[in-house]
């Protein structure tokens, strides 16, 4: 080619408008013309994949996207603020109002209170005034942020279930519903085995849920007998061991315990509380009884109490779900699976 005007002519029609130039230089021809003849222009081109082509038009089309998003986005935000400031103070008093109305009433349930607080931030900035509040309203919203919260299971059908837990919650008479439940009602073999050798009348009370039900139980002393127990009811579909209440602040008591079940196979290891536990002691129990591995939760005896805040607590302080809930001393009636409506309405007050 002559000059570089004439080779973009024929890079152009030979390769296509999106040819790009990777070099050039002068050259002459070879042999003895060449000597004597002018220098000749040597272009080198190429073509550009067209998937990379696409690629970044496509990626420059993504970012500009992306940041239009986001301005809007601060924009929305930016006009939500100054909104805010131009909201009539007598509506602000309201929405305050109302939130408190809601607040006094998780108090009054004993929730704990650092969850209170955030409760009462979250239903603020995800309305931020752009409707205005209401009891309905805000009960609404907030009965949907308390169930995020719960957490429930179905029944895991695990062969075996242990129930620890402080002194006087019920986990003997839990265990008896369960055991009732599985046996009469569900048709499985079930065997109960107690290691609560320490309460006087733990062991006859455990001997007569036994022989009304017919189901074999075995007493254990030592973290070895419990093996033997456990291999003797083998055949068992449902095996439920009764362990001894200990006080949530004797941590040696609490660890002697957690050594019966150091070599237990998996099993649903159930935390039994009372629904009347205040809001410290269950911080104290919650990690107290650590050691335990403790995996679900009981809470019992809300037949005894008309605040319910310590279900949330205890899911909140454990993350655990809760499975079942007692309501009195009746084997095997009361006990239930626990129902995410039936905790939320309990606190939030609309059980009648």
């Amino acid at each position: 080619m002559q000059d570089m005007k004439e080779g973009m002519l024929r890079i152009r029609e030979e390769l296509g408008p999106e040819a790009v130039i990777i070099q050039s230089r002068k050259v002459r021809l070879k042999g003895l013309r060449g000597i004597f003849a002018p220098r000749k222009m040597e272009i080198t081109a190429a073509v550009e994949s067209p998937s990379r082509v696409d690629f970044e038009r496509q990626y420059d089309r993504n970012v500009q996207a992306k940041i239009q998003e986001e301005l809007s986005e601060l924009k929305m935000m930016v006009n939500r603020l100054m909104n805010r400031d131009f909201i009539p103070a007598e509506i602000r008093d309201r929405e305050r109002k109302e939130l408190q109305k809601w607040r006094l009433q998780l108090q009054r349930q004993e929730v704990l209170e650092e969850l209170i607080d955030e409760f009462m931030t979250e239903i603020q900035e995800s309305l931020y005034g752009e409707i205005q509040l209401t009891e309905e309203i805000t009960g609404l919203i907030l009965r949907k942020k308390m169930r995020k919260r719960l957490k429930t299971a179905p029944e895991k059908g695990a062969q075996i279930q242990v129930f620890v837990g402080p002194t006087g919650v019920g986990k003997t008479t839990t265990l008896a519903k369960l055991a009732a439940r599985y046996a009469l009602y569900q048709g499985e073999r079930v065997g109960i085995i107690t290691i609560d050798h320490y309460r006087i009348g733990a062991v006859e009370q455990l001997r007569t849920y036994a022989d009304i039900t017919g189901l074999p139980l075995e007493v254990v002393m030592t973290p070895r007998e419990l093996q033997h127990a456990l291999d003797r009811l083998s055949g068992c579909q449902r095996i439920l061991i009764d362990t001894a209440g200990r006080s949530t602040l004797n941590l040696v008591h609490i660890q002697e315990l957690a050594n019966y079940l150091g070599n237990l196979p998996p099993a649903e290891i159930f935390m039994v509380i009372s629904a009347t536990t205040k809001a410290q002691d269950l911080k104290l129990i919650s990690e107290n009884f650590r050691c335990m591995n403790y995996n679900r939760l009981i809470f019992t005896k809300l037949d005894e109490t008309n605040t319910y805040g310590v279900l949330l607590n205890g899911i909140y302080l454990t993350g655990l779900p809760v499975i079942y809930i007692t309501t009195g001393q009746s084997v095997p009636d009361d006990i239930c699976l626990a129902d995410l409506d039936k905790i939320s309405s309990l606190i939030l007050g609309e059980e009648e």
